[in-house]
C-alpha cells in the first residue's frame, strides 16, 4: 500500500531507534522498514500470528530490507525497550484491536519513547482521541489522500495495564455453559459464533473420544467438545494466532477441558497421524481457497479409521469439491442457515 510510505514521509524525521512495527499487513509493513533504512538491530516487526509474521519475512525479503520478526499474543510482551513504536493501521481491523494495540505500545516504550500511527482514513476522527486518553497529548498531520499521521510521547512510566476482553457464555442445546473469554484480533470476538454452534449442534462427540479443534479461536468449540469427551478423552487446539492460542489455553483451564494439548501451526506439522476421533472445522467464510484449503488437505490421515470430520461453511459450493477430493464423500446438513459438512476416514 503506497500510502504508508507516502505518510510515514511527512513524520520520518520523528523516529528514534530502535523502532518496534506493531502488527500492520506484511507487504506495507516491509515497504515501511525499508523506508527507515535502519540497521536490522534496530528494528523489531511484531505480529500476533504465525502466517502473518511468516509473511512479513518473506515480503522483507523480496524487497531487499532486513529486521527482527517476532509473533506474540500480546505487544507488551516485548521488553520496554523502543524509542518508536510505529502502528500502521489498517482501515479493516477491529476498533477494538486498534485500541488495544495503542495501549500496549504504551508498555513497550523507554521513558520519552514515541508511539506513531499511520492510519489509511483521509479524515480520521478516533486515532487522537485514543492517544489522547493514554498518553495525554496527540500530534496529528494534516488530512490527506494518504490518511493521517497521529503521535504521543511517554511522559510518564504507568505500570497500570488494561486488558480488553470480553466475557460470555455458550452453550448447546440444555448442556451446561462453558464460561469464555474473547480479546480483540481473534475470532468470534464478544460472542458465540453462529456457525460453531450449528457445526456443534450437529457433531456426534462421544466419550473417550480424542478432539481436534482446528482453527481454534478462543477455544469455545473445543470447551464444548470438552464437556462431552469425559476424562478419558482429549481436545487439542491448534491455530495460527498465537494470542487466539493463549485465550484458548487460558478458557480450557476454566472449563476444566480434559487432557487439552495446544499447537500453534500454520499447517497441520506437529500432529499425530490416525490420533483423532473428531475433527472440528470452521474456515473463514469468505477465505482465499488456500486457506480453505489448508482446513480439509492432510486432515483425512489425522482421522483414525471411522473417525469423524465436520466443517461448518455458508459457500459449500467453494468447499465441497476440496472435501470430496480428500474425502471421496460426504453428506451436507442445513443448520441455522449453514452447512454442516460431514465426512469420514
Amino acid at each position: 500500500m503506497k500510502y504508508i510510505t507516502e505518510l510515514f514521509a511527512t513524520v520520518a524525521h520523528r523516529v528514534k531507534p530502535p523502532v518496534c512495527v506493531a502488527l500492520g499487513p506484511p507487504w506495507p509493513v516491509a515497504n515501511l522498514v525499508k523506508t527507515l533504512n535502519l540497521p536490522e538491530s534496530d528494528v523489531t516487526c511484531v505480529q500476533f500470528d504465525q502466517h502473518q509474521t511468516t509473511r512479513v519475512r518473506e515480503c522483507l525479503a523480496e524487497v531487499g530490507a532486513a529486521a527482527e520478526v517476532v509473533g506474540v499474543p500480546d505487544l507488551w510482551d516485548l521488553p520496554a525497550k523502543f524509542n518508536t513504536v510505529i502502528f500502521p493501521a489498517s482501515a479493516y481491523a477491529d476498533r477494538e484491536l486498534k485500541l488495544d494495540i495503542v495501549e500496549q505500545g504504551y508498555h513497550i516504550l523507554a521513558p520519552g519513547g514515541l508511539f506513531l500511527t499511520l492510519s489509511e482514513y483521509e479524515k480520521d476522527n478516533q486515532f487522537a482521541k485514543w492517544h489522547k486518553k493514554i498518553f495525554g497529548k496527540c500530534g496529528e498531520s494534516p488530512a490527506s489522500e494518504n490518511g493521517m499521521a497521529f503521535w504521543s510521547t511517554k511522559t510518564d512510566d504507568s505500570p497500570k495495564r488494561r486488558r480488553h476482553e470480553v466475557m460470555f457464555h455458550a452453550k448447546i442445546g440444555e448442556g451446561p455453559s462453558v464460561h469464555i473469554v474473547a480479546r480483540p484480533g481473534t475470532f468470534s470476538y464478544g460472542r458465540f459464533d453462529n456457525g460453531s454452534r450449528a457445526m456443534m449442534e450437529v457433531a456426534e462427540i462421544r466419550e473417550g473420544d480424542n478432539v481436534l479443534d482446528l482453527g481454534c479461536g478462543n477455544g469455545a468449540v473445543g470447551c464444548l467438545a470438552g464437556q462431552k469427551v469425559g476424562p478419558t478423552g482429549s481436545v487439542t487446539f491448534i491455530d495460527s494466532s498465537l494470542r487466539a492460542l493463549a485465550i484458548a489455553k487460558l478458557n480450557a483451564e476454566t472449563n476444566k477441558t480434559p487432557n487439552p494439548k495446544f499447537l500453534a501451526t500454520t499447517r497441520l506439522e506437529g500432529l499425530e497421524m490416525a490420533s483423532f476421533d473428531v475433527i472440528l472445522a470452521n474456515p473463514p467464510y469468505y477465505a482465499k481457497s488456500d486457506i480453505m484449503a489448508l482446513f480439509v488437505d492432510g486432515t483425512r490421515d489425522l482421522l483414525k479409521p471411522d473417525g469423524r470430520y465436520y466443517l461448518v461453511t455458508k459457500m459449500p459450493t467453494a468447499v465441497m469439491p476440496m472435501i470430496f477430493e480428500t474425502y471421496g464423500d460426504c453428506s451436507v446438513i442445513e443448520n441455522r442457515g449453514y452447512s454442516v459438512v460431514l465426512a469420514g476416514a
